[in-house]
């Protein structure tokens, strides 16, 4: 009898409930050693109690491996259809498919079978802007769309321990909704989760060939290209050498440690990292590797038999080897969710048997031979990536204690990294930089766009523009404003203005354009939304009525009470889209 955890429970209730209330696709986001696959038993478990059916996808066939044993574990009965597994069953009322799998079986087994609910792990491998498309392009949205016609009332749950990609949230026009957060900081508190220690190689130990790869950083980023990774992998695979000093000094770091995950940037260099390891020690993944010889390694990897696995980028999500205890970095990686997904490969506690067996695992040892944690730690706000910047700051005494809770945290910390059972995510309150804000007085991290405590606007997405000096010039005089709804069920607001712009030679009226969605269940949209009705609305009537519309219809028809702008600043960013940061009203006294 499978007993769920406090957070587990709590994120089973939301998702039970928001399903009888809504059939809007909704994310939880569960960290890695979260147990994502139970909570998707848990659910499993729920909907077949009541008669109803259940499809579970995944894009690995190893995943789908996982769900389908911990499903049979908590006394379920499944069928897998996965061709990767050698199997194409959908006997019993709970499926577990592969996507590749399912989405070329829709016109045949799959042609009439409805589901009651699609539960999909890894979620942010679904191309969410694919899914709202009228004729989708991916199997995902194909499989979507193809089950939403058998059943308009599916509901679509998507589980992932990253529901972004770089650092921009996959939550909008799709994915609805994130349900509840169980964080990696949460389970390392909880004790669900081995702390991390951290080490990096001194000048000695580092490749030079790197130091042209940087981390880019911003919103959207992402790992690096496929042609960077060749280049990255030419220049490390020149410093033979030096990849043999590492490797001799890994092999000594991790001598008394379980599993090694060691990430290299090309085949190549995986090659040359092996001949520096034991014989038959060692195994290498990438994406040419059959799907017998990955789960051969992986397998060598769970039993202890292979120590050191090495990969290029491809097991950084969906696999779970609990005897992994150290992270090896040899290579630079410009992705904030892949490398938080790569340190988490190493935080699971070892299973109950593992442990009988003698096994013993107390932390994780995470080496970075690049700049990555350094480089990463400047950009972004994260416990993890604070706590690696402090472990390299600490030989020099480059610390700061929290006025707080006396908790040491590097000079560059933006918020402590130490524990409170009070605050909202478990963590320390106090910021060492902050962005206050001016509604509630909250402190935020600097780069964050909405208040967390009253959801209040922080920082346009357009900084780089909107930031910049304004004068009475920069001003533009409004014509005319129009209101209408886009296809993708947006509030397209254009200000005609009284001035002209030339296109191709052409001399056109210049139009801004700015775009709200008033109903899409995210902090940003809902407060930009709240922003545009105090700025353009002056009757607090007429305010509470046009926060009452349930649709951008309503809104359009009550259009009388928006007031048009006597004036606006406009400028255009880089991919050709509006920037509208100032707007001058003629208001009349009352």
């Amino acid at each position: 009898m499978f007993k769920l955890r406090d957070y587990q429970q709590r994120a089973h209730d939301v998702t039970i409930e928001h399903c009888k209330l809504s059939s809007d696709p909704a994310i939880i986001d569960c960290t890695v050693g979260g147990g994502k696959t139970v909570l998707i038993g848990s659910v499993i478990q729920h909907v077949t109690n009541k008669g109803g059916r259940v499809l579970v996808l995944a894009r690995q066939g190893e995943l789908i491996k996982q769900g389908a044993e911990t499903a049979q574990a908590m006394g379920l009965r499944v069928s897998i259809f996965s061709a990767s597994l050698n199997q194409k069953s959908t006997y019993y009322p709970v499926v577990f498919g592969t996507e590749g799998t399912v989405g070329r079986s829709l016109k045949t087994v799959f042609k009439n079978i409805k589901f009651d609910i699609l539960l999909i792990d890894e979620a942010h491998h679904v191309d969410h802007l694919d899914c709202i498309s009228d004729k989708p392009e991916t199997q995902y949205g194909m499989i979507i769309n193809h089950f939403k016609a058998l059943n308009n009332n599916i509901r679509i749950i998507g589980y992932t321990g990253s529901p972004y990609r770089g650092s921009t949230e996959i939550i909008g026009d799709f994915w609805k909704n994130k349900l509840t957060e169980i964080s990696t900081y949460e389970l390392i508190n909880k004790g669900f989760l081995v702390p991390p220690i951290f080490g990096f190689g001194d000048e000695a130990h580092q490749y030079e060939g790197l130091n042209q790869f940087s981390v880019k950083g911003g919103e959207g980023a992402g790992d690096f290209t496929t042609k960077e990774l060749a280049a990255m992998g030419r220049a490390v695979c020149k410093e033979q050498t030096k990849t043999q000093e590492i490797m001799a000094e890994v092999i000594e770091r991790t001598k008394d440690k379980l599993g090694v995950l060691i990430t290299c940037a090309s085949k190549k260099h995986c090659e040359q990292v092996a001949e520096c390891l034991p014989d038959g020690s060692w195994g290498i993944i990438t994406d040419s590797t059959s799907t017998k010889e990955r789960i051969r390694i992986l397998d060598g990897a769970k039993d202890g038999s292979i120590k050191y696995v090495l990969q290029i980028g491809c097991l950084s999500t969906g696999v779970d080897v609990s005897q992994w205890q150290c992270c090896v970095i040899l290579r630079n990686i410009g992705s904030l969710s892949l490398i938080i997904q790569l340190i988490g490969r190493v935080l699971r506690t070892l299973k109950p048997h593992e442990i009988d067996a003698g096994l013993v695992k107390n932390n994780a040892l995470v080496l970075d031979y690049s700049s990555t944690l350094e480089q990463m730690g400047d950009i972004y706000c994260d416990p993890l990536l604070e706590q690696a910047t402090l472990s390299r700051a600490k030989p020099s005494d480059v610390t700061q204690d929290c006025p707080l809770c006396s908790t040491i945290n590097t000079e560059f910390a933006v918020r402590c990294i130490g524990h409170d059972d009070t605050s909202e995510d478990g963590r320390c309150e106090h910021y060492f930089m902050f962005n206050e804000c001016k509604a509630c007085g909250a402190h935020n991290a600097p780069t964050a766009k909405t208040c967390r405590k009253c959801e209040a606007v922080l920082i346009d997405p357009n900084a780089a523009l909107t930031n910049k000096a304004y004068t009475d010039a920069d001003y533009k005089e409004v014509e005319r404003m129009v209101l209408t709804e886009s296809t993708g069920g947006k509030l397209r607001v254009a200000y005609y203005l009284k001035s002209m712009i030339s296109k191709m030679g052409i001399e056109e009226q210049e139009v801004a354009v700015e775009w709200l969605d008033p109903f899409f269940n995210t902090q940003f949209h809902k407060a930009k939304w709240r922003q545009f009705v105090e700025e353009h609305v002056s009757s607090n009537q007429w305010k509470r009525a046009i926060r009452s519309c349930t649709s951008i219809g309503d809104i359009i028809q009550n259009q009388a009470a928006i007031e048009v702008p006597e004036a606006i600043t406009h400028r255009v960013n880089d991919k050709g889209f509006s920037v509208i940061n100032r707007k001058k009203f003629k208001r009349v006294e009352q």
